[in-house]
């Protein structure tokens, strides 16, 4: 076993129909509420509406415990390093600090730009899809439907500007047809606990701001 087991889950969070309900109260949009599918997978969680880079391909079975190991420690890595990148406050710090972080992160910016750039060039950029997710799974827009029950292989750019993707790897719980492609809906499985909590932080945040946007709509 992995982490406390393969499959962690988080506290109980409000669930997705009340969440939509909730937040169409405050200012969001009731037509995007979960679906049946997208709920049986997302559970009764806080989940967040992203367009992010997605590739995908099926494999037969999760990796053996030690590379499952080191795919959950670069997973856990990258979600650090996102949330040092979306979580700094700099209104804590005093002038000449702020001036400093802001040279540092316009250097880190334009390091990452370039970056991305270049690999962009070299692998060709994935098209951004519509996607909600949390710490339990992913579901997504696509022209080609995987097959119910498979296991995927999961690139997810969480952060479109920076090119290290979470490696991930989701069962195909759903697939639901849509006017141009399908819906497909996967849960999540192999994560250890700590990717499953720097997730969940990851889903929390872009909520949060999601939430504050919709409210400055109004």
């Amino acid at each position: 076993m992995i982490g406390g087991g393969r499959d962690p889950e988080g506290p109980p969070q409000p669930a997705g129909r009340e969440r939509g309900a909730e937040d169409a109260r405050r200012g969001g949009d009731p037509r995007q509420a979960a679906t049946a599918a997208e709920l049986e997978v997302l559970g009764e969680r806080v989940f967040c509406d992203d367009e992010l880079g997605l590739a995908w391909s099926e494999v037969e079975a999760l990796p053996e415990d030690a590379p499952l190991l080191r795919v959950n420690a670069r997973n856990e890595t990258v979600l650090r390093a996102l949330a040092m990148l979306e979580e700094h406050d700099p209104s804590q710090s005093d002038d000449a600090e702020r001036a400093e972080l802001h040279r540092v992160e316009g250097k880190l910016d334009l390091a990452l730009e370039l970056l991305a750039e270049l690999l962009r060039e070299r692998q060709g950029a994935l098209a951004p899809r519509r996607v909600r997710f949390n710490a339990r799974g992913l579901c997504w827009d696509c022209e080609e439907a995987p097959r119910v029950g498979a296991l995927l292989a999961i690139d997810c750019y969480a952060l479109p500007p920076w090119p290290l993707p979470l490696k991930l790897f989701g069962r195909v719980t759903a697939v639901e047809p849509r006017a141009a492609g399908c819906r497909v809906c996967t849960r999540l499985e192999g994560r250890t606990t700590g990717v499953n909590d720097w997730l969940g932080k990851l889903v929390f945040r872009r909520h949060r701001r999601s939430v504050a946007q919709q409210r400055h709509r109004v």
